[in-house]
């Protein structure tokens, strides 16, 4: 029997792994790398062991500090969580070798479903139908356009090796198809170390559908029903539910029967996902993932099952501990991802100290890996937590995961609440006419919305929070006085306002004039050109009352030096402050420098000094945050200065290049 485990990852998954070892009695330890040697994990679990630096391959991805991790703190097993090393068969074969128990599938389970190419032979040879396209992987970029040029377009790149939406590219035309296959290969060598590439024909406004099965490796494979993943935005799951309701009885039947005869094929031993694209009647098979999902909780909810448990029962060789027809599914169950992103700006990864972090409590189970005060680093994914409802139905459960999102707050960084928020209210999503497209067509018009409380309004309670947290004491100035919220009369009501400072919020500005002040400390005030009075009353930590003639408003927030963090009425707004208006004058000294969008590191330099380039021009390619971007030239010009080379690390903002603009 299995008493102690290493948990080899990070982050929310290292959590939740950890909850189930302590309701089992199994002693739980945990490894992290220089970035998270103060992370919500290793609090979390306690016993914890450095294994290295702060990027992935100097820690979570070094098989042999892994390894003597665990057999340093004694443990019997590893549990690789999803991710990093939980598909890699080197890494099940020398956990095994080293006389420890791999908690997941053999190694040669994963290297033929790991692989895309591999996997999809299996299916062929399970009579599972398949997407038409390659034989196999290529790793020729000529012998991929060759492929390209022969099929009907559109058609999907995929790295064969990968997953999560990574090495992924559809090439809808031919101008710019060698520079896609060099991407596409180029990210999955960096994200898998394998830079082959499966090509398949690209299916459009179909539904994502995924099979949770489960193996003994004794020949038995049971599935735990089905998932509904089609809300995904670059190939990657923002919204997961269960069960996929859209399926008549007979599809599912034979989505469910499909996914574990693939299973029994290879004899699989532990928790697996099979995954289709459903089209109408027509189903086709997609890939393979032999681990535990990042959506597993909706599967949890509907069955009751601990999918954890469920993997260490296999693992050391208990079994299931129930039969096919003993598995029910009940109710309904949807999860969101919330990130540490910025939507207005094309979903860039952010960066950052987590200034609060709060989530309700009723109807919502959260799975999280941060708290309050943590940072959100580049090195790794910059998922904050998962939020998961349930219900009798779809429409409870979305009605409850939707007030969730509302309650939840999240200050400090960017973050995708807002745009959850919209997306679960969206007429398509709430009807379930939904597929793999949809997200991509409603970004086109997507804009960052507010709720019911005006902006105006909103930009008044900000002004107030940070005049009052940030004043100068001791100044002659009553508005920077030890005690600002005296009575008297900054002018006359006929006097022009004075602008004092702006809030900023992505494109929009609100400029800030105090007028005045009564003895019951209402506050007059122009938002821009808007007169507002309100009384702003503290009411414990981080919480106000912002007390306006006409309504009363609970208000969440925080106010830094130059940034303030608002949630009201379950909207939330981020502003930078702006202390004093200024005219510009003349042209900014950084015209016509071209600055890194975030922290990462420099990939690639594609141009030197000297060089010309047009508009549009690739200039730089960097990572961060397991994204590749490229950074291109926004004016043509000449290159003046090349201020990175490949290897470097950037600060967000940082001048990498410098062009003389035409």
């Amino acid at each position: 029997m299995i008493k102690r485990i290493l948990i080899a990852n990070r982050g929310e998954i290292a959590c939740r792994i950890t909850r189930t070892c302590r309701k089992l009695g199994i002693d739980a330890v945990g490894v992290y790398s220089t970035a998270d040697s103060q992370g919500r994990h290793v609090r979390e679990i306690g016993h914890s062991v450095a294994i290295g630096g702060a990027s992935a391959a100097d820690s979570y991805l070094n098989i042999d500090k892994v390894i003597a991790a665990a057999k340093a703190t004694n443990c019997d097993a590893i549990h690789p969580g999803y991710g990093f090393l939980s598909e890699n068969p080197d890494f099940a074969e020398a956990v095994e070798g080293a006389g420890l128990i791999f908690i997941g599938p053999r190694a040669d389970s994963l290297r033929r479903f790991g692989d895309k190419s591999a996997a999809k032979k299996e299916a062929i040879n399970a009579d599972v139908p398949v997407i038409p396209g390659s034989d196999g992987k290529l790793s020729d970029p000529v012998e991929i356009a060759k492929i390209v040029k022969s099929m009907e377009l559109p058609v999907m790149l995929k790295a064969a090796a990968g997953g999560g939406g990574k090495g992924m590219r559809i090439i809808s035309d031919l101008p710019s198809l060698e520079s896609d296959i060099s991407s596409a290969m180029s990210e999955a060598l960096r994200s898998f170390s394998d830079e082959a590439l499966l090509i398949e024909k690209c299916i459009y406004n179909a539904r994502h559908v995924e099979v949770q099965i489960a193996g003994d490796g004794e020949g038995n494979v049971v599935h735990l029903f089905e998932r509904e993943c089609s809300l995904q935005r670059r190939h990657q799951k923002v919204v997961e539910e269960a069960p996929a309701i859209f399926l008549r009885l007979e599809q599912r039947e034979k989505l469910l029967e499909a996914a574990c005869r693939l299973g029994k094929q290879i004899n699989f031993r532990g928790l697996g996902t099979v995954e289709f694209l459903v089209l109408g009647d027509d189903y086709y098979f997609l890939e393979v993932n032999p681990r535990l999902q990042v959506e597993h909780p909706v599967t949890e909810s509907i069955t009751g099952l601990d999918l954890v448990e469920l993997q260490i029962r296999i693992a050391q060789g208990s079994g299931f501990g129930f039969r096919q027809e003993e598995v029910s599914a009940s109710g309904h169950a949807i999860e969101v991802r919330l990130y540490a992103e910025s939507p207005e700006q094309n979903f860039m990864p952010a960066t950052g100290t987590i200034e609060l972090v709060k989530f309700p409590d009723e109807h919502l189970r959260v799975e999280s890996g941060v708290d309050s005060g943590d940072e959100i680093s580049a090195y790794y994914d910059p998922m904050v937590a998962k939020l998961i409802a349930t219900g009798e139905n779809r429409n409870q459960a979305l009605e409850r995961l939707q007030k969730g999102v509302d309650e939840t707050i999240l200050f400090g960084v960017d973050n995708n609440r807002n745009f959850l928020q919209q997306l679960l209210r969206h007429n398509e999503v709430v009807e379930d006419k939904i597929d793999t497209g949809t997200l991509d067509r409603w970004l086109a018009d997507y804009a960052d919305g507010k709720g019911s409380l005006e902006a105006e309004k909103q930009a008044a309670i900000a002004a107030i929070l940070w005049l009052n947290q940030h004043r100068k004491s001791g100044s002659l100035n009553p508005w920077e006085g030890a005690d600002i919220f005296s009575y008297w009369a900054l002018r006359s009501p006929n006097d022009k306002p004075i602008y004092t400072f702006s809030l900023i919020e992505n494109e929009d500005e609100w400029k800030i004039a105090f007028l005045n002040i009564d003895e019951q400390g209402l506050v007059a005030l122009m938002v821009n050109d808007q007169r507002i009075e309100l009384r702003l009353k503290a009411q414990g930590d981080d919480s106000w009352m912002a007390e306006f003639p006409e309504a009363h408003i609970p208000v969440t927030a925080i106010a830094t030096t130059e940034q303030l963090y608002i949630h009201a009425l379950s909207q939330q707004s981020s502003y930078r402050v702006e202390q004093v208006v200024r005219d510009k004058q003349g042209e900014a000294a950084g015209a016509n420098s071209v600055m890194a969008p975030m922290m990462g590191e420099i990939i690639k330099v594609i141009i030197k000094e000297g060089d010309s380039v047009e508009e549009g021009d690739l200039l730089i390619v960097m990572e961060s945050m397991k994204m590749q971007l490229q950074i291109e030239a926004v004016k043509a010009g000449t290159v003046t200065n090349v201020l990175c080379k490949a290897g470097d690390n950037v600060a967000r903002g940082e001048v990498v290049v410098e062009v003389d603009a035409e």
